[in-house]
């Protein structure tokens, strides 16, 4: 019929064997025979068009989503990052500025590992690193002037490994990795070779990560390298009532002077963490004070800048459980040496808390009135006026037992050989670095080497010129950092010399006054 469709007819097939199809005008129609929606050459370019389309909107989205991944990401690293800029707090002076320039680590971000940005996981995966490395040490028993002992556990070499050559140039000792292979053999050292002495924290010793991977980075260096244990500490014998503390200095004194006296020609470096911190600090405040310098720098990681605030800090909240573990480590100390210090604490000692070892224990054994007194003397914010000795402090500002840190940061302001370099993470002496964890050096191990490295370089005019420009200690002076002096002092300060009648004149304990040499006046 008329209005029957137009069939297809065979010839319209020749658009398959080459020819084209035939145009179709306005009103007519065209019906697909069986089969041939898929062999149709108009179909076969609309479905190429149509997945062309769905390619680029798919790619689009892609490209679209990835974008805003990348800013996600790049949001991330400058707002709440795994990496952490130095930050550098000294008084600008031409030793310390020279000093640090020498530092590359200090230059470029510290990295954390994308599974480990708490703090409370840095502080305890960090510990971990005791059993990554593995050294060999012959140990040399030293006896105080305080009738104390301590161990000093010097390094032979590393275990499992052959030894590496020492290097040649400072440059080769800069470049090398801090692997065990590369630890030279303690016989093959010149006897000038610089000597480090490493210091751990609270009943720690030699066996800590912390001490063995510094143990190590020193090593590496060409350096002769020494793990101080000090008295009652990893195996030491105890010989006395006297335990260690932060306010005792003789054990590090009593450690420099045997080294000096084994290698007379060697360069002392010194470096420790934790409580460690505090000795070595009261030393080199004692040392300096007293016009005596016999160390050439001194590296201090993790350090409490103030001990008030930092002990206020673990009876509340997280800190109650590190307060807790370390009294646990502290009774243990006790009841292993109960036989000489059971007179002083008695049968009945049971510390529930730090405070309570240093009230019934170290106040009674040093001299102490109580335990603020104590406290004060080991003190950050006093002690480093009187530091001569080129030193830096190293920490994370989410260490769980830094407490304040303005008052010291005012201190170091005003000193010509003391700086500060601060992250934002990185947990109590741990400092863990990406690609490495637990497995190699962390972030202050490096920065350690570099700067000690720097103190042995030679120096400019400008630099030398520091030391020349401070006046020489008056050794009657009251400027000197002495158990005698501060217990006279503190006792005619009013109300027993309590916190806040101490800490004046921008947190510079309780020094009072900066002298013309800017060292502060008890």
């Amino acid at each position: 019929g008329a209005d029957e469709p137009a069939r297809e007819s065979p010839a319209d097939d020749s658009s398959e064997k080459g020819g084209g199809d035939k145009d179709v005008t306005a009103g007519q129609s065209r019906r697909l025979g069986r089969g041939s929606i898929f062999t149709s050459k108009d179909v076969r370019r609309q479905t190429v068009v149509i997945a062309k389309k769905a390619f680029s909107s798919v790619a689009s989205v892609g490209l679209g989503l990835g974008y805003l991944a990348y800013l996600r990401v790049r949001h991330r690293e400058q707002n709440d990052p795994n990496s952490c800029t130095p930050f550098v707090v000294h008084g600008g002076k031409a030793l310390t500025r020279e000093l640090l320039s020498r530092c590359p680590s200090l230059q470029r971000e510290y990295e954390l590992p994308k599974w480990c940005t708490n703090t409370h996981a840095q502080t305890l995966i960090g510990y971990g690193r005791m059993f990554t490395i593995f050294l060999e040490y012959d140990r040399q028993l030293v006896r105080c002037a305080d009738g104390g002992q301590v161990g000093l556990d010097w390094l032979v070499k590393a275990r499992f490994t052959p030894p590496a050559r020492p290097p040649s140039t400072p440059e080769e000792a800069a470049n090398r990795a801090v692997v065990p292979h590369n630890i030279p053999a303690a016989c093959d050292l010149p006897d000038d070779a610089p000597v480090f002495i490493m210091l751990h924290g609270i009943n720690g010793g030699s066996h800590e990560g912390p001490s063995k991977w510094a143990v190590a980075t020193g090593a590496v260096r060409g350096w002769r390298c020494v793990a101080l244990n000090m008295r009652g500490c990893n195996g030491v014998p105890l010989s006395n009532a006297k335990v260690y503390c932060a306010a005792n200095a003789e054990d590090v004194r009593t450690a420099v002077n045997a080294c000096k006296s084994r290698y007379p020609s060697a360069p002392i470096l010194l470096a420790g963490y934790s409580l460690g911190t505090y000795v070595i600090g009261t030393y080199l405040a004692e040392e300096n004070s007293h016009g005596r310098d016999p160390v050439a720098g001194a590296v201090l990681v993790s350090c409490p800048l103030d001990p008030h605030s930092s002990h206020a800090g673990l009876n509340r909240d997280a800190g109650l459980v590190y307060n807790g573990a370390i009294t646990a480590e502290l009774r243990r100390y006790y009841r292993k040496h109960v036989d000489v210090v059971g007179h002083v604490g008695g049968a009945g000692f049971s510390a529930k808390l730090i405070r309570d070892f240093e009230r019934e224990l170290i106040v009674a054994t040093h001299g102490f009135d109580s335990v603020e007194e104590y406290y004060h003397y080991f003190a950050p914010q006093r002690i480093i006026p009187s530091i001569r000795t080129p030193t830096l402090y190293l920490l994370a500002m989410d260490d769980p037992f830094l407490g304040e840190h303005e008052q010291c940061e005012a201190a170091i302001r005003g000193s010509s050989h003391v700086a500060l370099a601060h992250v934002r993470k990185g947990g109590h002496v741990a400092f863990l670095e990406k690609g490495v964890g637990v497995f190699g050096p962390c972030w202050t191990d490096k920065v350690l080497g570099e700067f000690l490295a720097s103190t042995l370089a030679p120096r400019s005019a400008a630099a030398r010129a520091v030391d020349k420009a401070l006046p020489p200690v008056n050794p009657q002076n009251k400027d000197r950092i002495s158990r005698s002096v501060f217990g006279a002092q503190w006792k005619q300060k009013p109300n027993g010399g309590g916190k806040s009648a101490l800490l004046k004149q921008g947190g510079v304990g309780s020094l009072g006054a900066l002298g013309e040499d800017g060292r502060a006046r008890l």
